[in-house]
């Protein structure tokens, strides 16, 4: 591994051995190595020029990515980390308040935006971040004391004459990225990940699949969504081509694999479960894959045998790992054991560099087979939250001299050593692999409501993972569009509950909160 820890590194590195070789192909255009390297040290330089790499507060700036899956996207994001910076992605459906909110707590020094980023750029929005704006498009139509903030370059960015100079150097504790996640007090949180944790991960990952030159990889997720990290940077780091899928597209994902000759597929189970329900998973579908990667969610034992039948040449990782410890951290192939009792797929074991252990309440292990809480340890741990060190200290407690994170997730571990995922002990739930916190959304609730009492659950559930949202509050009717229009403006559109129910007087559970045991199985009953 370089000593210079930046994420560009191997982009800069097969720029020089392989420059001609794909990169990136997205909307049928292919960027080489060599031109996403220029375009990207072209980014940095104009990121310099305007005084927006300086260091803040010790340290590196914060970088904001407007932009959605995209060549120009991961240009954007190549281009900040090669100016030595820290990438923020920031997602294109946040509503404006959302949008602000983030922008205040993330003292962002630029924001690079592409032609949609750049719509979100509003007056309010401007005035709640005094970043400096670089637009890889069209300029957004902003008020006169905004222009001078405004720096425009080419779509894509241009590209450097001649070879350009090395990424900025990047220390191993320099933060490499900063990815939000739910938050139960209503606002999101920061998790900050060391660049020296990106790169082991990378090195990792990419050594355990087997990544080749000559892989074709998928990409699924928008930038916000850390599994895009394990899509792009291990894909970069063989020197292989990412094939980004267009959100249009989704649907037609087995005929763009197919299309595109793709050897690596990269997605959330849900994906696939999506594909089996209508039908475009035939025996054989995909011979082209090698390589099968879920991840972000419960892997169901129906969706691996559709998958299986349909790729029958490819090799299936279910991995596991939350955004504090640097995408996925557990990882389980070859036969594929279920969790005792669930339909579901085990994590598996710890990848190099990772420990995993159940723990009781007290921070003690507990015997094999016995649930309880499921912390991680190692050199892929995240330094903590954004302007947030009392969640920190709590997520990130030290234990007989080791730092650990506690991930919330029940599980327990077998004799064999393999680890099963039990579920929540909280009341965050994966949606589409997004993490959302429930109090988060009842949060929001309250306040366009007015109630208060609420409660949101996880429902239905479709081969064991949750596909919706629905929420109760505490009252004798509701105006559930009305309702659901004002959170549209507050938070993100995959935690928007699909219904808002009123009910006079919601259960209860012994410590005095709603009860959403008792609420899903009143859902159930009702849709019985």
């Amino acid at each position: 591994m370089e000593n210079n820890f930046n994420l560009a590194c191997a982009i800069h590195r097969h720029s020089l051995n392989t420059p001609d070789a794909p990169a990136i192909v997205s909307l049928g255009q292919s960027l080489s190595y060599a031109s996403l390297a220029s375009r990207a040290a072209a980014i940095a330089h104009c990121l310099q020029q305007a005084g927006a790499t300086a260091a803040v507060d010790g340290q590196l700036p914060r970088i904001g990515i407007l932009a959605s899956r995209s060549l120009t996207a991961c240009t954007a994001l190549i281009g900040a980390a090669w100016a030595g910076a820290t990438y923020v992605p920031i997602g294109l459906k946040l509503p404006e308040e959302r949008l602000q909110a983030l922008l205040a707590l993330c003292r962002l020094s630029a924001i690079i935006t592409d032609d949609e980023g750049a719509k979100l750029l509003t007056e309010r929005v401007l005035d709640a971040s005094p970043a400096t704006i670089v637009c890889l498009g069209q300029r957004p139509a902003v008020a006169d004391r905004h222009a001078a903030r405004l720096l425009q370059l080419p779509e894509h960015s241009p590209e450097s004459p001649g070879a350009p100079p090395a990424p900025a150097p990047v220390a191993a504790d320099d933060t490499a990225y900063i990815i939000f996640t739910s938050g139960t007090t209503g606002l999101p949180k920061g998790v900050m990940i060391p660049a020296g944790a990106a790169r082991h991960y990378i090195a990792t990952i990419t050594d355990h699949l087997g990544l080749q030159a000559a892989d074709r990889a998928l990409e699924t997720c928008e930038l916000g969504f850390d599994f895009s990290v394990h899509n792009m940077f291990p894909t970069w780091e063989a020197g292989a081509a990412l094939h980004i899928l267009p959100a249009t597209r989704v649907m037609n994902a087995v005929k763009f694999a197919v299309d595109s000759g793709l050897t690596v597929w990269n997605s959330v189970p849900s994906l696939a479960g999506m594909l089996r329900q209508i039908k475009a998973l035939k025996p054989a579908s995909l011979a082209s894959l090698r390589l099968t990667v879920f991840g972000g969610e419960q892997l169901p034992a129906g969706v691996v045998a559709a998958w299986q039948a349909a790729a029958p040449n490819s090799a299936i990782f279910n991995l596991y790992g939350p955004t504090e410890a640097t995408v996925f951290c557990l990882a389980q192939s070859g036969d594929l054991p279920l969790t005792p009792g669930r339909d579901v797929v085990a994590i598996g074991r710890p990848l190099p560099g990772s420990e995993a252990a159940v723990l009781d309440p007290q921070g003690r292990p507990v015997a094999d087979g016995t649930p309880g809480e499921l912390a991680i340890a190692g050199l892929q741990l995240a330094a903590g939250y954004l302007g947030a060190p009392t969640l920190t200290a709590a997520r990130f407690p030290d234990y007989d001299g080791q730092r650990w994170y506690l991930t919330g997730d029940q599980a327990i571990r077998d004799a064999s050593g393999t680890f099963h995922c039990l579920g929540r002990i909280d009341n965050q739930v994966k949606i589409h692999g997004y993490r959302v916190e429930l109090e988060e959304i009842d949060a929001h609730l309250r306040i366009v409501t007015g109630a208060a009492v609420v409660g949101s659950v996880a429902w239905p559930c479709v081969d064991g993972t949750p596909r919706g949202i629905v929420s109760i509050i505490g009252a004798g009717s509701a105006d559930s569009e009305q309702i659901i229009a004002a959170l549209k403006q507050r938070i993100p559109a995959y935690m928007v509950p699909s219904r808002v129910i009123a009910q006079e007087n919601l259960p209860l559970n012994q410590s005095g909160k709603v009860d959403r045991k008792a609420l899903l199985a009143w859902l159930d009953r009702e849709a019985a």
